[in-house]
């Protein structure tokens, strides 16, 4: 399934400029020092990875592949734009990190993506930005400070990354809006799982649970079909060991704030169906 397939989109226009949060001096004690520099390096890891796979894919694409695929000029420059945005949030969070005596923390990973069309990039910059909306919508809880600088900065960001999202799915796919009223929010270990499947390798001796928030987990791996529509049966998989034969097994699909939940028919080969609501 796309990810995009899952993840609402919020609307708004594409804006060509970004004020970079003004931020206080005040001191901090150790504890708050070091909850705000985990948080801080989880989301610089996720600006990261955005920004490497615009910056990979529009190296790889030219003005004119947009133009053979039958993309107008604006759609490109329009993707320079967002690339740039992720690197001033990529900016910011290091300085931050900085400020809070963890200059080590900010190191960049390499990572890999699936794109060798311009339809494989646009297609992968929705997931992209859904997954970025739903990170930071979901990351705002766990977001606090004694001066609420980082939450007012989040929401900065959460901003932009609503407005790229709608403009790709809008602008640049010619789809409708969401009929959504509320975002979907991912956990932590949510956005951790789907970012790590683009990570190929991390600066040597980074060692997560000494910069990232504690407790992340990878969660399983789900298989689902690349495309999923609306009133078909699924096959979806993943690993065995989460379950035991009595268990009852159920789907749940999130829409905004409310997660509707199906169960799952088990097939012969081990895998289960489900029917999309």
């Amino acid at each position: 399934m796309k990810l995009s397939s899952c993840l609402t989109l919020l609307a708004a226009l594409l804006p060509f400029t970004l004020a970079a949060p003004t931020v206080s001096s005040a001191r901090r004690d150790a504890a708050s020092d070091d909850y705000n520099s985990r948080f801080l390096v989880y989301a610089l890891s996720l600006e990261q990875l955005v920004f490497a796979f615009y910056d990979s894919s529009l190296s790889l694409l030219s003005a004119d592949d947009f133009r053979a695929a039958g993309h107008p000029d604006y759609v490109r420059r329009g993707y320079e734009q967002i690339r740039k945005t992720y690197q001033d949030h990529s900016d910011y969070l290091i300085n931050e990190i900085s400020n809070l005596g963890d200059p080590d923390a900010s190191g960049h990973c390499d990572y890999a993506f699936p794109v060798k069309s311009t339809e494989d990039f646009i297609n992968m910059s929705e997931a992209m930005q859904a997954l970025a909306v739903s990170a930071y919508a979901g990351a705002l809880e766990h977001s606090h400070s004694d001066v609420s600088i980082y939450t007012t900065a989040f929401g900065e960001m959460l901003g932009l990354e609503a407005r790229y999202a709608t403009w790709i799915s809008t602008a640049v796919k010619y789809q409708d809006l969401a009929d959504m009223s509320f975002e979907s929010p991912l956990k932590l270990n949510d956005t951790w799982t789907i970012a790590g499947g683009y990570v190929t390798s991390c600066p040597p001796g980074t060692v997560p649970d000494d910069i990232f928030p504690k407790g992340l987990n990878d969660w399983p791996i789900l298989t689902v079909p690349d495309t999923v529509r609306p009133g078909e049966s699924i096959s979806i998989s993943f690993p065995n060991t989460l379950y035991t034969a009595e268990d009852t097994l159920f789907a749940g699909f999130m829409t905004g704030m409310n997660t509707e939940s199906y169960p799952l028919i088990g097939n012969a080969d081990g895998s289960f169906s489900v029917t999309v609501p």
